[in-house]
């Protein structure tokens, strides 16, 4: 459609430029219409041929030359006033037609400017999108893996409690069948060893005075009958001593204290300030467990000559504490992870208790464990 509207542009220059040329030749010399030829070179510029106005320009110089030469002339206007004349048109039609030129060329930078740009957008604009496509995916890709990580997660608690709950039933199994094997190692097993005591007695008392030899060895294994029976009855108290469910933790802790020292050969005292009320079955087991587990890390590992075995109450909790003088350790091992057995026995105890240990050590300077349970917290 553009080309249809500027296809009269070129009959209308020819048109124009012949009408323009017949005034010239009936122009005398020295009438200035040559300039208007740049009006022609204006309009070739509407043209979409770049040249036009180049070849306009030189067809109108042509044209001028020829009007200068074949026109009339005046005698009363001197010649120099129309070669004057002539070359000004030439000037301004040229002029035109350079001002056309570098417009055109201005133009044409612009336009291809204007291509490289837009060229430019479209790649920039492509790599946006890659880039935001890239982002998008990642973004997607983070968002599963954090629901991802958030479900391992719940899984990962879901398995700590369950393992909590495991240790907390087997550590609850384990009392059970140690109160069990405890009640039958005093109430079938020993009865049964003192039913043989009793019976070597007898057979010994029907025994002849000539049989002094059997007397002996019926008396040795009297000896020997007695201190299984003895060995069995402390056996029967290492797995559940009954002391603890007759008389309370006080005298537990007590016993337990007494012979520690007695068998490490090490100076053991057991403070209560003040007793504490009637403490519930769970706590009392735990307490008297972890007092005897620490105990024997004492005789074990502490080389002390001293233990002091405390329990106290007050109004929020019930605190036992254990403390040595002996060799001590590096706490910060406890720290970064390296427990024994005993400790983590010692918290899955506590946790059921909901309680709380604290561990204070120095090397060479001995050892001070404190058990704090809150009355509020303890499981009734």
């Amino acid at each position: 459609m553009a080309g249809k509207h500027k296809s009269w542009i070129l009959p209308g220059i020819v048109g124009l430029t012949c009408g323009l040329f017949a005034l010239d030749l009936f122009m005398p010399l020295g009438v200035a219409i040559g300039a208007l030829y740049a009006g022609i070179v204006l309009l070739a510029s509407f043209s979409p041929n770049p040249r036009l106005p180049l070849l306009t320009a030189a067809c109108a110089t042509g044209l001028l030359i020829v009007g200068a030469v074949a026109g009339p002339r005046l005698s009363s206007i001197p010649l120099w006033v129309g070669v004057t004349n002539a070359s000004l048109g030439l000037v301004v039609v040229w002029i035109s037609a350079m001002l056309l030129r570098q417009r055109h060329h201005a133009e044409t930078r612009l336009r291809q400017a204007k291509d490289e740009l837009e060229a430019r957008v479209a790649a920039r604009t492509r790599e946006l999108a890659d880039v935001n496509r890239t982002l998008l995916h990642e973004i997607s890709e983070h968002v599963e893996t954090e629901e991802s990580l958030r479900a391992s997660e719940h899984d990962l608690a879901t398995s700590r409690q369950e393992l909590r709950d495991l240790a907390a039933r087997l550590l609850t199994a384990q009392e059970e069948e140690r109160r069990r094997i405890s009640r039958d190692l005093h109430d079938d097993i020993n009865q049964r060893l003192a039913m043989l005591v009793v019976q070597a007695e007898s057979l010994e008392s029907s025994l002849p005075p000539s049989a002094g030899d059997c007397s002996k060895e019926l008396r040795s294994i009297q000896d020997r009958l007695t201190e299984l029976s003895d060995d069995v009855r402390h056996l029967a108290y290492q797995f559940h001593p009954s002391i603890l469910d007759d008389l309370g933790l006080t005298v537990a802790l007590q016993r337990l204290v007494d012979e520690c020292a007695a068998r490490a050969n090490l100076q053991g005292t057991f403070d209560v300030s003040p007793s504490p009320p009637t403490v519930p079955q769970t706590v009392a087991t735990c307490l008297y467990r972890i007092a005897q587990e620490s105990l024997a890390n004492v005789m074990k590992h502490a080389r002390a000559n001293k233990v002091i075995v405390s329990l106290t109450s007050t109004a929020d909790a019930i605190t036992l504490t254990v403390q040595d003088d002996g060799v001590g350790f590096d706490t910060q091992q406890l720290a970064n992870g390296h427990r024994g057995l005993g400790l983590i026995s010692m918290a899955e105890r506590l946790r059921l208790v909901r309680g709380t240990v604290t561990i204070d050590s120095i090397p060479h300077q001995g050892t001070r464990l404190s058990i704090k349970v809150p009355h509020a917290e303890v499981p009734v």
